[in-house]
């Protein structure tokens, strides 16, 4: 028995989860916005500074950020000679001061603006695919309406999670919100469906909790591993012509405003090593999707692998992840050729979700839009 009741409030719920993580993306953004004037400025007081004490005709030595470094550093600088070390010195404190010094004074600053709007979308978020479970008597994810809004709150869960301590984590709120929001969209528009009860083929067995649930972990942090994994090749790139740059230019910049916001974030290597992270406990998730899908199979249809395009797609993302887990553990494949097979993981994880789930006919056809 449905309960409609609970069903509205559940899809209500998730509306108002939109309009706080739009709000949430506005506060985000505007603190990368704020935060990469502030470096434009101070490079150029630097460069002012520099000029006024250098000799006539001297050349300036300019340092470049190149990521404001995370867990494993405190932002990389390259300096030209010896008097680099204070510029490194003023670079590294503007980088913490970005973060955490309005923090600190308990000032409202966008960032701690946008993440509590981003908690409470968060809860919100939770207590939409919660109630949906209770209107429906059973797991909030037996359809792609269903998976997307759980799984996109794995999502946030996660991050927010790992944001509480790592504060510097919270300047790619950006990048992980807009996703968020845009599968949210996409979930309310072209993927909502009522409040039903189970097909007859998904009743009556466990491993719908199982299968299904370690599928959506898997998801999430595919999910998330893609967006590191991009930001660690924007990041690279950025951190490779500024190197090239500083050895010609007295005041290298590369692609400007968003430039300074690339300085904001981690340098290439915490990225990569967090993506590496992410994706090694997902690879794990994957893998027992296909073992505990095969004995679900057994089970269901008598037979534990059929070559259905769900169980072929699957297989297919398990195949790419472990490359991307070889070629991370290759020396001459790490940095950007990894990134790259860790991204063509997650276009197989896109392409499984949504044209194998809406267009291609199979066993596993329940994305519930007939």
């Amino acid at each position: 028995m449905i309960n409609q009741q609970l069903a509205e409030i559940s899809n209500l719920a998730l509306v108002v989860t939109i309009v706080l993580y739009v709000l949430a993306l506005i506060g985000f953004g505007a603190d990368l916005a704020s935060s990469s004037q502030r470096r434009g400025d101070e490079r150029l007081a630097r460069r002012d500074r520099a000029e006024l004490s250098a000799p006539a005709g001297a050349r300036v030595p300019e340092a470049v950020p190149v990521g404001a470094g995370g867990a494993g550093g405190s932002g990389s600088v390259l300096a030209a000679d010896g008097a680099g070390s204070d510029l490194r010195e003023t670079a590294d404190g503007a980088a913490r001061g970005s973060t955490t010094g309005s923090a600190a004074s308990g000032t409202m600053t966008a960032q701690r603006y946008a993440y509590i709007l981003a908690s409470a979308a968060t809860v919100l978020h939770v207590i939409g695919v919660v109630t949906r479970a209770l209107a429906t008597q059973r797991v909030p994810w037996a359809n792609m309406y269903e998976f997307a809004t759980t799984s996109t709150a794995v999502v946030m869960v996660v991050f927010l999670v790992f944001s509480i301590k790592r504060t510097e984590l919270r300047a790619l709120g950006t990048f992980v919100v807009g996703p968020v929001l845009l599968v949210l969209l996409l979930a309310q528009t072209l993927w909502i469906v009522p409040a039903a009860e189970l097909t007859p083929s998904l009743q009556n067995s466990h491993w719908i909790y199982i299968h299904i649930g370690v599928a959506i972990l898997a998801t999430a942090l595919s999910i998330l591993g893609a967006v590191v994994a991009s930001l660690q090749l924007l990041q690279a790139r950025h951190e490779r012509v500024l190197a090239e740059r500083a050895a010609e230019e007295e005041f290298p910049e590369h692609w400007g405003r968003f430039g300074h916001v690339l300085d904001r974030l981690p340098s290439s290597t915490v990225l990569e090593a967090l993506s590496f992270r992410i994706h090694s406990v997902a690879f794990v998730c994957w893998t027992f999707t296909l073992i505990f899908g095969a004995i679900w199979a057994r089970e269901a249809w008598g037979r534990f692998w059929g070559w259905d395009p769900k169980e072929v797609w699957t297989f297919i993302i398990w195949i790419v992840y472990a490359a991307y887990l070889h070629a991370r553990a290759t020396a001459r494949f790490r940095g950007s050729r990894a990134a790259g097979l860790a991204l063509a993981g997650f276009v197989a994880v896109v392409f499984n979700y949504t044209i194998v789930n809406t267009v291609i006919n199979g066993l596993h056809s329940y994305s519930g839009l007939g």
